[in-house]
Protein backbone atom coordinates (compact mmCIF):
# COMPACT_ATOMS: atom_id res chain seq x y z
CA UNK A 1 0.00 0.00 0.00
CA UNK A 2 1.22 3.34 -0.81
CA UNK A 3 0.96 5.98 1.42
CA UNK A 4 0.32 9.71 1.70
CA UNK A 5 1.76 12.29 3.97
CA UNK A 6 -0.86 14.89 5.23
CA UNK A 7 -0.73 17.20 7.79
CA UNK A 8 -3.97 18.91 9.76
CA UNK A 9 -3.97 21.18 13.08
CA UNK A 10 -6.29 19.99 15.99
CA UNK A 11 -7.66 21.59 18.92
CA UNK A 12 -4.67 20.82 21.57
CA UNK A 13 -7.06 19.12 24.55
CA UNK A 14 -8.07 16.71 21.57
CA UNK A 15 -4.54 16.15 20.24
CA UNK A 16 -3.58 15.32 24.13
CA UNK A 17 -6.45 13.43 24.51
CA UNK A 18 -5.45 10.88 21.59
CA UNK A 19 -1.79 11.17 22.44
CA UNK A 20 -2.84 9.58 25.68
CA UNK A 21 -4.96 6.70 24.46
CA UNK A 22 -3.02 6.49 21.60
CA UNK A 23 0.08 5.55 23.98
CA UNK A 24 -1.88 3.60 26.31
CA UNK A 25 -2.79 1.14 23.38
CA UNK A 26 0.25 0.99 21.68
CA UNK A 27 -0.20 2.59 18.84
CA UNK A 28 1.31 4.78 16.63
CA UNK A 29 -0.21 8.11 15.70
CA UNK A 30 -0.48 7.27 12.26
CA UNK A 31 -2.43 4.11 12.91
CA UNK A 32 -4.91 5.40 14.99
CA UNK A 33 -5.40 8.95 12.31
CA UNK A 34 -5.92 5.46 9.95
CA UNK A 35 -8.46 3.94 11.63
CA UNK A 36 -10.23 7.26 12.64
CA UNK A 37 -10.69 7.90 8.80
CA UNK A 38 -11.92 4.03 8.14
CA UNK A 39 -14.47 4.66 10.58
CA UNK A 40 -15.86 8.16 8.96
CA UNK A 41 -15.41 6.72 5.59
CA UNK A 42 -17.42 3.61 6.49
CA UNK A 43 -19.99 6.30 8.07
CA UNK A 44 -20.40 8.19 5.58
CA UNK A 45 -21.50 5.13 3.72
CA UNK A 46 -23.80 3.51 5.87
CA UNK A 47 -25.56 7.33 6.03
CA UNK A 48 -25.97 7.50 2.58
CA UNK A 49 -27.40 4.33 2.29
CA UNK A 50 -29.97 5.14 4.83
CA UNK A 51 -30.67 8.29 3.39
CA UNK A 52 -31.10 6.29 -0.02
CA UNK A 53 -33.49 3.50 1.85
CA UNK A 54 -35.39 6.84 3.64
CA UNK A 55 -36.13 8.59 -0.08
CA UNK A 56 -37.10 5.01 -1.44
CA UNK A 57 -39.78 4.58 1.56
CA UNK A 58 -41.04 7.87 1.17
CA UNK A 59 -41.52 7.90 -2.14
CA UNK A 60 -43.35 3.94 -2.06
CA UNK A 61 -44.39 3.13 1.39
CA UNK A 62 -46.30 0.41 2.49
CA UNK A 63 -50.09 0.30 2.60
CA UNK A 64 -51.96 -1.06 5.59
CA UNK A 65 -52.53 -4.42 4.27
CA UNK A 66 -48.59 -5.07 3.96
CA UNK A 67 -48.55 -3.81 7.54
CA UNK A 68 -50.72 -6.05 8.81
CA UNK A 69 -48.91 -8.85 7.34
CA UNK A 70 -45.71 -8.02 8.55
CA UNK A 71 -47.23 -8.08 11.62
CA UNK A 72 -48.97 -11.56 11.18
CA UNK A 73 -45.65 -12.86 10.24
CA UNK A 74 -43.54 -11.61 12.99
CA UNK A 75 -46.33 -12.81 15.47
CA UNK A 76 -46.45 -16.15 13.96
CA UNK A 77 -42.10 -16.30 14.60
CA UNK A 78 -42.54 -15.40 18.17
CA UNK A 79 -44.93 -17.76 18.87
CA UNK A 80 -42.85 -20.72 17.90
CA UNK A 81 -39.93 -19.30 20.50
CA UNK A 82 -39.72 -20.86 23.46
CA UNK A 83 -40.09 -17.95 26.22
CA UNK A 84 -39.47 -19.99 29.24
Amino acid sequence: MSAVKIATSVPAAQFEAVEAVRASLGMKRSAVVQEALAMWLATQSSSRRVAEYMRGYLAMPEDAAESSAMVEAWADGLESEDWG
